[in-house]
Protein backbone atom coordinates (compact mmCIF):
# COMPACT_ATOMS: atom_id res chain seq x y z
CA UNK A 1 0.00 0.00 0.00
CA UNK A 2 0.95 3.77 -0.70
CA UNK A 3 -0.54 5.91 1.96
CA UNK A 4 -0.71 9.52 1.51
CA UNK A 5 -1.39 11.13 4.83
CA UNK A 6 -2.47 14.71 4.90
CA UNK A 7 -1.45 16.99 8.17
CA UNK A 8 -2.43 20.64 8.61
CA UNK A 9 1.56 21.51 9.76
CA UNK A 10 4.57 20.05 10.01
CA UNK A 11 4.69 16.95 12.11
CA UNK A 12 7.82 15.52 12.63
CA UNK A 13 9.36 15.34 15.44
CA UNK A 14 6.14 15.44 17.03
CA UNK A 15 5.90 17.23 19.98
CA UNK A 16 2.14 17.95 20.55
CA UNK A 17 -0.64 15.44 20.97
CA UNK A 18 -2.05 16.09 17.65
CA UNK A 19 1.54 15.82 16.38
CA UNK A 20 2.06 11.98 18.21
CA UNK A 21 -1.57 10.94 16.81
CA UNK A 22 -0.51 11.60 13.54
CA UNK A 23 2.92 10.33 13.53
CA UNK A 24 1.92 7.65 15.94
CA UNK A 25 -1.04 5.78 13.76
CA UNK A 26 1.50 5.26 10.64
CA UNK A 27 4.75 4.25 12.50
CA UNK A 28 4.04 0.86 11.64
CA UNK A 29 3.04 0.97 8.44
CA UNK A 30 6.51 0.53 6.58
CA UNK A 31 7.47 -1.82 8.55
CA UNK A 32 4.78 -3.68 7.40
CA UNK A 33 5.61 -3.25 4.03
CA UNK A 34 4.00 -0.33 3.20
CA UNK A 35 5.11 3.26 2.12
CA UNK A 36 3.86 6.68 4.05
CA UNK A 37 4.24 9.84 2.44
CA UNK A 38 3.03 12.80 4.30
CA UNK A 39 2.48 16.49 3.07
CA UNK A 40 1.99 19.07 5.73
CA UNK A 41 0.33 21.99 4.70
CA UNK A 42 2.87 24.90 6.23
CA UNK A 43 5.04 24.73 9.34
CA UNK A 44 5.17 25.12 12.82
CA UNK A 45 6.04 27.32 15.10
CA UNK A 46 8.38 24.90 16.72
CA UNK A 47 10.58 24.40 13.23
CA UNK A 48 10.62 27.64 13.12
CA UNK A 49 12.04 28.69 15.99
CA UNK A 50 14.51 25.91 15.35
CA UNK A 51 15.47 27.08 12.13
CA UNK A 52 14.61 23.80 10.70
CA UNK A 53 13.35 24.84 7.29
CA UNK A 54 13.66 21.73 5.38
CA UNK A 55 11.13 20.78 2.68
CA UNK A 56 11.93 16.93 2.89
CA UNK A 57 12.02 15.18 5.83
CA UNK A 58 13.14 11.51 5.44
CA UNK A 59 11.67 9.65 8.83
CA UNK A 60 12.59 5.82 8.43
CA UNK A 61 12.64 3.68 5.17
CA UNK A 62 9.56 4.41 2.57
CA UNK A 63 8.20 6.84 5.53
CA UNK A 64 8.68 10.35 4.36
CA UNK A 65 7.37 14.01 5.28
CA UNK A 66 7.04 16.67 2.58
CA UNK A 67 6.64 20.06 3.31
CA UNK A 68 4.99 22.52 1.72
CA UNK A 69 5.98 26.33 3.44
CA UNK A 70 4.08 29.04 1.79
CA UNK A 71 3.49 32.26 3.41
CA UNK A 72 -0.43 31.92 2.77
CA UNK A 73 -0.93 28.70 4.59
CA UNK A 74 0.89 30.91 7.81
CA UNK A 75 -0.96 33.64 7.40
CA UNK A 76 -4.79 31.73 7.37
CA UNK A 77 -3.62 29.86 10.67
CA UNK A 78 -3.59 33.64 12.29
CA UNK A 79 -7.06 33.47 13.58
CA UNK A 80 -5.92 29.64 15.96
CA UNK A 81 -4.07 32.47 17.97
CA UNK A 82 -7.14 33.56 19.20
CA UNK A 83 -9.08 29.64 19.42
CA UNK A 84 -10.56 29.65 16.48
CA UNK A 85 -10.13 26.33 14.49
CA UNK A 86 -8.48 26.50 11.64
CA UNK A 87 -11.08 26.99 9.23
CA UNK A 88 -9.10 28.59 6.22
CA UNK A 89 -7.15 25.43 5.49
CA UNK A 90 -8.94 23.99 2.78
CA UNK A 91 -9.29 27.51 1.25
CA UNK A 92 -5.53 28.21 1.17
CA UNK A 93 -5.06 24.97 -0.63
CA UNK A 94 -7.26 25.92 -3.47
CA UNK A 95 -4.42 28.43 -4.42
CA UNK A 96 -1.17 26.80 -2.64
CA UNK A 97 -1.39 23.35 -3.14
CA UNK A 98 2.49 22.25 -4.63
CA UNK A 99 2.86 18.60 -5.24
CA UNK A 100 -0.19 17.10 -3.42
CA UNK A 101 -2.41 16.60 -6.42
CA UNK A 102 0.19 14.46 -7.08
CA UNK A 103 0.53 12.78 -4.18
CA UNK A 104 -2.67 11.81 -4.59
CA UNK A 105 -2.87 10.34 -7.93
CA UNK A 106 0.51 7.98 -6.79
CA UNK A 107 -1.52 7.03 -3.41
CA UNK A 108 -3.75 3.72 -3.04
CA UNK A 109 -5.56 5.14 0.03
CA UNK A 110 -5.71 8.92 1.23
CA UNK A 111 -5.82 9.52 5.26
CA UNK A 112 -6.68 13.12 6.01
CA UNK A 113 -6.18 14.54 9.57
CA UNK A 114 -9.24 16.75 11.18
CA UNK A 115 -11.86 18.04 9.23
CA UNK A 116 -9.92 21.34 8.13
CA UNK A 117 -8.47 20.08 5.02
CA UNK A 118 -11.40 17.47 4.15
CA UNK A 119 -13.06 19.67 1.02
CA UNK A 120 -9.80 19.86 -0.61
CA UNK A 121 -9.04 16.65 0.01
CA UNK A 122 -12.62 14.84 -1.03
CA UNK A 123 -12.41 17.25 -4.44
CA UNK A 124 -9.22 16.36 -5.67
CA UNK A 125 -8.30 12.64 -4.81
CA UNK A 126 -9.09 10.18 -7.45
CA UNK A 127 -13.18 8.99 -7.40
CA UNK A 128 -11.43 5.10 -6.94
CA UNK A 129 -8.90 5.89 -4.53
CA UNK A 130 -10.13 5.30 -0.87
CA UNK A 131 -10.54 8.42 1.80
CA UNK A 132 -9.74 7.74 5.40
CA UNK A 133 -11.23 10.62 7.71
CA UNK A 134 -8.56 10.41 10.44
CA UNK A 135 -10.37 12.34 13.80
CA UNK A 136 -8.48 13.51 16.59
CA UNK A 137 -11.72 14.81 18.70
CA UNK A 138 -15.27 15.42 17.66
CA UNK A 139 -14.68 19.20 16.90
CA UNK A 140 -18.59 20.27 17.13
CA UNK A 141 -18.07 18.81 21.24
CA UNK A 142 -14.14 20.76 21.63
CA UNK A 143 -15.33 24.02 20.18
CA UNK A 144 -18.59 23.73 21.49
CA UNK A 145 -16.50 24.42 25.16
CA UNK A 146 -14.08 27.25 23.91
CA UNK A 147 -15.93 30.55 23.54
CA UNK A 148 -14.61 32.89 20.81
CA UNK A 149 -14.78 36.48 21.07
CA UNK A 150 -16.45 37.09 17.29
CA UNK A 151 -18.76 35.22 15.44
CA UNK A 152 -19.29 32.42 17.62
CA UNK A 153 -22.68 31.02 15.74
CA UNK A 154 -21.01 30.82 12.33
CA UNK A 155 -17.49 29.22 13.66
CA UNK A 156 -19.97 26.80 15.40
CA UNK A 157 -21.65 26.21 12.14
CA UNK A 158 -18.65 26.11 9.88
CA UNK A 159 -17.38 23.21 11.85
CA UNK A 160 -20.24 21.41 11.91
CA UNK A 161 -20.38 21.72 8.04
CA UNK A 162 -17.24 20.66 7.97
CA UNK A 163 -17.02 17.68 10.23
CA UNK A 164 -20.25 16.65 8.72
CA UNK A 165 -18.89 16.54 5.38
CA UNK A 166 -15.83 14.56 6.60
CA UNK A 167 -17.63 12.15 8.34
CA UNK A 168 -20.64 11.52 5.39
CA UNK A 169 -18.58 11.60 2.76
CA UNK A 170 -15.24 9.56 3.78
CA UNK A 171 -15.08 6.00 2.65
CA UNK A 172 -13.99 5.25 6.86
CA UNK A 173 -13.01 7.04 9.81
CA UNK A 174 -10.59 6.70 12.15
CA UNK A 175 -11.57 7.73 15.94
CA UNK A 176 -9.63 8.10 19.23
CA UNK A 177 -12.94 5.99 21.39
CA UNK A 178 -15.93 4.79 21.44
CA UNK A 179 -17.61 7.88 22.85
CA UNK A 180 -16.53 9.82 19.52
CA UNK A 181 -17.79 7.12 17.36
CA UNK A 182 -20.84 7.17 18.63
CA UNK A 183 -21.02 10.76 18.62
CA UNK A 184 -20.66 10.30 14.95
CA UNK A 185 -22.83 7.58 14.57
CA UNK A 186 -25.81 9.39 16.45
CA UNK A 187 -25.13 13.15 14.99
CA UNK A 188 -24.24 12.45 11.14
CA UNK A 189 -24.68 9.51 8.82
CA UNK A 190 -21.10 8.26 8.29
CA UNK A 191 -20.11 7.69 5.06
CA UNK A 192 -17.91 4.26 5.95
CA UNK A 193 -17.09 2.12 8.35
CA UNK A 194 -15.48 3.79 11.82
CA UNK A 195 -12.46 2.60 13.08
CA UNK A 196 -11.22 3.29 16.63
CA UNK A 197 -7.53 3.41 17.13
CA UNK A 198 -7.04 4.88 20.86
CA UNK A 199 -4.05 7.26 21.93
CA UNK A 200 -1.14 5.68 22.87
CA UNK A 201 2.23 6.09 24.28
CA UNK A 202 5.66 4.47 22.61
CA UNK A 203 6.54 0.75 23.40
CA UNK A 204 10.08 2.85 24.43
CA UNK A 205 8.28 5.03 27.01
CA UNK A 206 7.08 2.59 28.61
CA UNK A 207 9.57 2.06 32.05
CA UNK A 208 9.45 2.20 35.76
CA UNK A 209 9.69 5.23 37.62
CA UNK A 210 12.95 6.35 38.51
CA UNK A 211 13.16 9.41 41.46
CA UNK A 212 16.19 8.16 42.75
CA UNK A 213 18.35 8.99 39.46
CA UNK A 214 20.81 11.59 38.99
CA UNK A 215 18.82 13.74 36.15
CA UNK A 216 15.33 13.30 38.47
CA UNK A 217 17.78 15.23 41.06
CA UNK A 218 19.02 17.48 38.97
CA UNK A 219 15.45 19.15 38.01
CA UNK A 220 14.92 19.05 41.73
CA UNK A 221 17.89 21.30 42.61
CA UNK A 222 17.12 23.37 39.29
CA UNK A 223 13.89 24.50 40.92
CA UNK A 224 15.33 24.37 44.23
CA UNK A 225 12.98 21.72 45.27
CA UNK A 226 13.95 19.56 48.37
CA UNK A 227 14.21 16.04 48.44
CA UNK A 228 11.37 15.54 50.70
CA UNK A 229 9.24 17.41 49.07
CA UNK A 230 5.66 16.28 47.80
CA UNK A 231 5.79 17.74 43.67
CA UNK A 232 2.68 17.33 41.71
CA UNK A 233 3.10 17.60 37.63
CA UNK A 234 0.82 18.92 34.95
CA UNK A 235 1.74 19.32 31.22
CA UNK A 236 0.51 20.38 27.71
CA UNK A 237 0.58 22.72 25.24
CA UNK A 238 -0.82 26.28 25.10
CA UNK A 239 -4.18 24.67 24.09
CA UNK A 240 -7.35 26.66 26.05
CA UNK A 241 -8.51 23.66 27.45
CA UNK A 242 -4.91 22.94 28.89
CA UNK A 243 -4.70 26.49 30.35
CA UNK A 244 -7.97 26.50 31.82
CA UNK A 245 -6.40 23.09 33.98
CA UNK A 246 -3.15 24.54 34.50
CA UNK A 247 -5.36 27.58 36.04
CA UNK A 248 -6.04 24.87 38.13
CA UNK A 249 -3.19 24.01 39.16
CA UNK A 250 -2.39 27.38 40.23
CA UNK A 251 -5.10 27.81 42.52
CA UNK A 252 -4.25 24.16 44.25
CA UNK A 253 -0.75 25.62 44.75
CA UNK A 254 -1.41 29.05 46.12
CA UNK A 255 -3.63 26.69 48.62
CA UNK A 256 -1.06 24.47 49.73
CA UNK A 257 1.27 27.55 50.21
CA UNK A 258 2.26 28.32 54.20
CA UNK A 259 -0.19 25.34 54.51
CA UNK A 260 2.09 22.47 57.06
CA UNK A 261 1.88 20.33 53.59
CA UNK A 262 5.19 20.77 51.82
CA UNK A 263 4.01 20.88 48.58
CA UNK A 264 4.93 22.00 44.79
CA UNK A 265 3.69 22.17 41.90
CA UNK A 266 5.60 22.18 38.03
CA UNK A 267 3.48 22.90 34.96
CA UNK A 268 5.78 21.37 32.05
CA UNK A 269 5.25 22.62 28.28
CA UNK A 270 4.34 25.89 26.56
CA UNK A 271 1.21 25.98 28.43
CA UNK A 272 3.22 28.10 31.56
CA UNK A 273 3.36 30.84 28.66
CA UNK A 274 -0.22 31.44 28.92
CA UNK A 275 -0.03 31.46 33.05
CA UNK A 276 0.31 35.54 34.81
CA UNK A 277 4.10 34.91 35.77
CA UNK A 278 3.77 37.82 37.97
CA UNK A 279 0.73 36.07 39.92
CA UNK A 280 2.35 32.63 40.64
CA UNK A 281 2.94 31.23 44.22
CA UNK A 282 6.48 30.87 45.22
CA UNK A 283 5.66 26.82 44.87
CA UNK A 284 4.74 26.50 41.62
CA UNK A 285 7.53 26.81 37.83
CA UNK A 286 6.66 26.43 34.45
CA UNK A 287 9.34 25.07 32.08
CA UNK A 288 7.88 26.13 28.86
CA UNK A 289 8.44 23.66 26.34
CA UNK A 290 11.36 21.09 27.19
CA UNK A 291 13.46 18.50 25.17
CA UNK A 292 16.51 17.54 26.77
CA UNK A 293 15.18 17.01 30.55
CA UNK A 294 11.64 15.54 29.28
CA UNK A 295 12.45 12.20 30.91
CA UNK A 296 14.08 13.26 34.11
CA UNK A 297 11.30 15.57 34.99
CA UNK A 298 8.86 13.09 34.87
CA UNK A 299 11.19 11.22 37.48
CA UNK A 300 11.90 14.48 39.18
CA UNK A 301 7.53 14.31 40.80
CA UNK A 302 5.42 12.17 42.69
CA UNK A 303 2.36 12.67 41.12
CA UNK A 304 0.33 13.41 37.87
CA UNK A 305 -2.06 15.71 37.35
CA UNK A 306 -5.34 15.59 35.28
CA UNK A 307 -7.26 18.28 36.18
CA UNK A 308 -8.91 18.72 32.56
CA UNK A 309 -12.64 20.32 32.21
CA UNK A 310 -12.76 20.53 28.65
CA UNK A 311 -11.73 19.56 25.11
CA UNK A 312 -12.28 16.88 22.77
CA UNK A 313 -10.36 13.16 21.77
CA UNK A 314 -8.84 11.62 25.02
CA UNK A 315 -6.11 12.97 26.98
CA UNK A 316 -2.36 11.14 25.31
CA UNK A 317 -1.00 13.05 28.46
CA UNK A 318 -2.50 10.63 30.96
CA UNK A 319 -1.22 7.68 28.77
CA UNK A 320 2.24 9.63 28.93
CA UNK A 321 1.61 9.39 32.98
CA UNK A 322 0.50 6.04 33.06
CA UNK A 323 4.20 5.09 30.62
CA UNK A 324 6.36 6.39 32.95
CA UNK A 325 4.63 4.91 35.97
CA UNK A 326 3.33 7.84 37.65
CA UNK A 327 0.12 7.93 40.46
CA UNK A 328 -2.48 9.99 38.75
CA UNK A 329 -4.93 11.92 39.63
CA UNK A 330 -7.73 13.20 37.23
CA UNK A 331 -11.05 14.56 36.55
CA UNK A 332 -13.75 12.10 35.21
CA UNK A 333 -13.66 14.40 32.32
CA UNK A 334 -10.25 13.35 32.06
CA UNK A 335 -10.08 10.32 31.54
CA UNK A 336 -12.82 9.80 29.22
CA UNK A 337 -12.40 7.27 26.54
CA UNK A 338 -9.72 5.28 28.05
CA UNK A 339 -10.29 1.86 30.05
CA UNK A 340 -9.15 3.48 33.39
CA UNK A 341 -10.41 2.35 36.83
CA UNK A 342 -10.98 4.79 39.36
CA UNK A 343 -9.27 3.40 42.24
CA UNK A 344 -6.95 1.14 40.45
CA UNK A 345 -5.10 2.75 37.34
CA UNK A 346 -6.15 6.16 38.70
CA UNK A 347 -7.64 8.21 41.50
CA UNK A 348 -10.99 10.35 40.18
CA UNK A 349 -11.62 13.56 41.51
CA UNK A 350 -13.09 16.64 41.51
CA UNK A 351 -11.21 20.07 40.80
CA UNK A 352 -12.23 20.82 44.56
CA UNK A 353 -10.69 17.53 45.92
CA UNK A 354 -7.32 18.18 44.37
CA UNK A 355 -5.36 18.85 47.34
CA UNK A 356 -6.53 16.68 49.39
CA UNK A 357 -6.33 14.17 47.00
CA UNK A 358 -2.41 15.35 46.94
CA UNK A 359 -2.37 15.43 50.10
CA UNK A 360 -2.84 11.81 51.04
CA UNK A 361 -0.94 10.28 48.34
CA UNK A 362 1.96 12.24 48.90
CA UNK A 363 1.98 10.64 52.78
CA UNK A 364 1.85 7.22 51.10
CA UNK A 365 4.53 6.04 48.87
CA UNK A 366 3.17 2.29 48.45
CA UNK A 367 0.10 3.55 47.37
CA UNK A 368 1.35 5.83 44.78
CA UNK A 369 3.66 2.72 43.67
CA UNK A 370 0.80 0.96 43.46
CA UNK A 371 -1.33 2.75 41.23
CA UNK A 372 1.73 3.90 38.94
CA UNK A 373 2.25 -0.03 38.29
CA UNK A 374 -1.15 -0.57 37.65
CA UNK A 375 -1.48 2.66 35.18
CA UNK A 376 1.98 1.63 33.45
CA UNK A 377 0.28 -2.28 32.84
CA UNK A 378 -2.94 -0.63 31.26
CA UNK A 379 -0.72 1.63 28.84
CA UNK A 380 1.77 -1.22 28.29
CA UNK A 381 -1.79 -3.88 27.46
CA UNK A 382 -3.84 -0.92 25.56
CA UNK A 383 -2.39 2.42 24.45
CA UNK A 384 0.64 1.91 22.56
CA UNK A 385 0.79 3.81 19.29
CA UNK A 386 2.90 0.51 17.52
CA UNK A 387 -0.27 -1.63 18.43
CA UNK A 388 -2.80 1.34 17.48
CA UNK A 389 -0.87 1.43 14.01
CA UNK A 390 -0.99 -2.19 13.26
CA UNK A 391 -4.53 -2.70 14.10
CA UNK A 392 -5.12 0.35 11.63
CA UNK A 393 -3.24 -0.83 8.47
CA UNK A 394 -4.51 -4.39 9.03
CA UNK A 395 -7.79 -2.63 9.10
CA UNK A 396 -6.87 -0.90 6.30
CA UNK A 397 -5.72 -3.77 3.86
CA UNK A 398 -8.71 -5.89 4.90
CA UNK A 399 -11.32 -3.15 3.93
CA UNK A 400 -9.58 -1.37 0.98
CA UNK A 401 -6.70 -4.37 -0.12
CA UNK A 402 -5.12 -6.07 -1.58
CA UNK A 403 -2.18 -4.10 -2.25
Amino acid sequence: MHLCQVAPYVTYPPRMGGDHRTHGLVKEFPEAGHTVQRYCQGGSPAMYKSLDLRRHVRIAEDYHEYRHLNPLHEATKAPMLLGYPNLLAHRSLRIANDGLDEMFGDADVVLAREPWQMPYVLDHVPEDTPIVFSSHNVETERFGDIRQPLFAERVEQEVDRLERRSVEESDAIVCTSEHDADVYREGYDPGGPILVAPNGTYEDSLREHRPESEGAKQVRRQYGIDSDTTVSLFMGSNYRPNVEAAEAVVDMAREFAGSHFDAEFIVMGSVGNALDKSSLPDNLVTTGYVEEEFEAHFDAVDIALNPMLSGGGTNIKLIDYFARSLPVISTHFGARGLDATAGEHLLSADIEQFPERIESLGDDENRRCTLGRSGQRLAASKYTWEASSLDLCESITEKFGPF
